[in-house]
């Protein structure tokens, strides 16, 4: 029986590359479990030279580094949770993150590894915007927009986080055609949709969010509420009305302290007075025609009377003569 005998160098290799085979798949392993990088713009500005200029200048970008920002959260003890939404890459856990500001991964999600020619993730939906932005989602869900299924980016460029149009009359009209002709647009005509439709929030609003993370009310829900008029009719809310009522509680000979129950009562005693006119024209009504009735009674008594005495009369002159 021959005997093969295998070179010492061969077995070497064979056992060299058995290792290296079990190293790569390790390896991809490790990969897998860990995910990919976060990347930051600098390199997606490789490709998207355009979209990163534009999102240096929006609010995202800024979302860490804006020194309001900055200075509510070193009022806070730099509280971890704001970072969940001024960050990108945020672990609770931890409290560490892997990008200032909202970055293009906070959105698109993390980068293939093999893009391109890999395609990169994009969601225009809502609940892209939701996580950090949850009142104006709340809004927009109870609005005629959120009703249709407009997402954010029907309105909003969301990269450098502006409109569309360069004025909100114009991107309101590009879906509105119609211009309304009630009463309320017709006296406005130097208002943007948005002075009454959008109205946002106040100094107090934006503070609170400012040293307690509250969130604060967005405008979104589209409708038109009474804030939105006392912002520019503030001069005819305090003067104006408070002359008018002032006028009126004299007219009606109101003096109390609580005018509105004054009126009240005022208004019952009106009442009161119409329920009684009424009444006395109803009784007005039936006892003449009680009269009437008895007056046309009599009448017709007095005639049947007569004619029963006239009849009489004429056949007692007739009766001597038929003798």
């Amino acid at each position: 029986m021959p005997y093969f005998s295998v070179p010492r160098y061969f077995l070497r290799f064979a056992v060299v590359l058995v290792f290296g085979m079990i190293g790569v798949v390790l390896a991809e392993a490790s990969d897998s479990a860990q995910g990919n990088p976060i990347q930051a713009p600098e390199g997606c500005a490789t490709c998207h030279l355009d979209v990163v200029n534009a999102w240096q200048t929006g609010l995202h970008a800024q979302a860490y580094s804006d020194p309001v920002f900055q200075q509510a959260w070193e009022a806070q003890n730099k509280n971890a949770t704001c970072l969940a939404c001024h960050t990108t890459g945020f672990v609770p856990r931890t409290g560490e993150y892997v990008h200032e500001g909202v970055t293009c991964e906070a959105c698109h999600g993390q980068t293939p590894a093999d893009h391109p020619p890999a395609p990169m993730k994009i969601d225009p939906g809502v609940e892209t915007c939701a996580d950090c932005h949850a009142t104006t989602y709340a809004e927009w869900q109870q609005s005629a927009h959120g009703q249709q299924q407009l997402a954010c980016t029907t309105c909003h460029n969301p990269h450098p986080q502006t409109l569309r149009f360069d004025s909100p009359n114009t991107l309101c009209l590009n879906c509105h055609k119609d211009a309304p002709t009630d009463y309320a647009h017709l006296t406005h005509t130097q208002q943007q949709c948005t002075d009454c439709h959008w109205f946002h929030a106040s100094k107090t609003d934006l503070i609170a969010h400012g040293v307690s993370g509250a969130l604060f009310p967005t405008g979104h829900s589209a409708s038109v509420g009474t804030a939105a008029c006392i912002d520019c009719h503030e001069q005819t809310t305090s003067t104006t009305i408070v002359q008018q009522e002032q006028q009126a509680q004299q007219q009606l000979g109101l003096s109390s302290a609580h005018p509105i129950l004054d009126a009240q009562v005022k208004i019952e005693e009106l009442q009161a007075q119409v329920k009684t006119v009424d009444a006395q024209g109803a009784n007005t009504s039936v006892l003449r025609l009680a009269q009437g009735f008895i007056i046309g009674v009599v009448v017709g008594a007095v005639v049947v009377f007569g004619a029963l005495r006239f009849r009489r009369r004429h056949s007692t002159i007739e009766q001597p003569e038929e003798k």
